[in-house]
């Protein structure tokens, strides 16, 4: 078996695009490289950006067409980026490849969200297309160790929110916490981090204010896939939520847009705080 590329050695990027900031990222940080990229948009979460590059939208079952359009282009290797709301497998329309996979997904929809992601992952490269993980084409989008905006001030919520999200790992259950005060406040599930953050808000009192979010990989979680993020709109979202800060791990989170989103930090008065894993 020929040994997987890393992500200056990929000629031609397939990006498997969701939604959200990182596969804009991605494809944006390859152009400026001058490398050219490719971006399936799966049920056209990538929304508008796809159309500044080579790109098709498809269906979450059209697999051979996806893998047919990943040969067309040549492309010798893909990323999975960005978020997509796990679909009822009664109503994805299947082309003939992916109905003959159909055994093999029910399989996979029965895991957690990495163990779905890691199966997906090895289909494609089971079918000649590596996948590499986004930070490989992000290095400098990844959280550093220590204050990136501001001085820690939860110590204790940040520890805690770190036992709770190791302890959790093994159940494939969120990537982020809410401490407050010493207690859990949240865990992020199947709803996502802003998600979460809307529900702390509701839950506080008028003037309630203090706390951190945490947020770091899951123990054990497939580094090909599902990398957790953070950018402007979690800076939002934690500040409606009266938080004090983010703390996030070092080299397990990405920091999307990051100019905007340290401004908005400091803006708001929350500390960003990358740590040790």
């Amino acid at each position: 078996m020929s040994p997987k590329p890393d992500g200056a050695s990929v000629r031609h990027l397939g990006i498997l695009a969701g939604a959200g900031r990182l596969p804009k990222e991605v494809a944006e940080a390859r152009r400026s490289e001058g490398r050219s990229v490719f971006v399936v948009d799966l049920e056209g979460a990538a929304a508008d950006w796809a159309a500044d590059f080579a790109h098709e939208r498809v269906s979450l079952g059209q697999v051979g067409r996806v893998l047919a359009l990943l040969e067309r282009e040549g492309c010798d290797a893909v990323t999975m980026a960005g978020g997509l709301t796990r679909p009822s497998l009664t109503k994805v329309r299947f082309d003939r490849q992916g109905l003959a996979l159909v055994p093999r997904l029910v399989r996979l929809f029965r895991r957690g969200d990495d163990g779905l992601l890691s199966g997906v992952a090895d289909l494609f490269e089971e079918h000649g297309f590596p996948v590499i993980g986004a930070d490989a084409f992000l290095p400098c989008s990844v959280a550093e160790t220590g204050a990136i905006v501001g001085e820690l001030s939860e110590e204790g919520g940040v520890a805690l929110g770190r036992a709770i999200l190791d302890a959790l790992g093994p159940f494939d259950i969120g990537q982020a916490v809410v401490i407050a005060g010493g207690r859990c406040l949240a865990v992020e599930a199947a709803e996502g981090t802003a998600l979460m953050l809307d529900r702390v808000a509701a839950l506080r009192l008028e003037g309630e204010t203090g706390g951190v979010l945490v947020k770091m990989p899951k123990r054990g979680q497939d580094a090909r896939v599902d990398r957790p993020a953070i950018g402007p709109d979690t800076i939002r979202a934690a500040h409606r939520a009266g938080l004090s800060g983010i703390a996030v791990e070092a080299g397990g989170v990405f920091v999307l847009d990051a100019a905007r989103t340290e401004g908005l930090a400091r803006e708001t008065g929350l500390f960003l705080h990358g740590f040790e894993p």
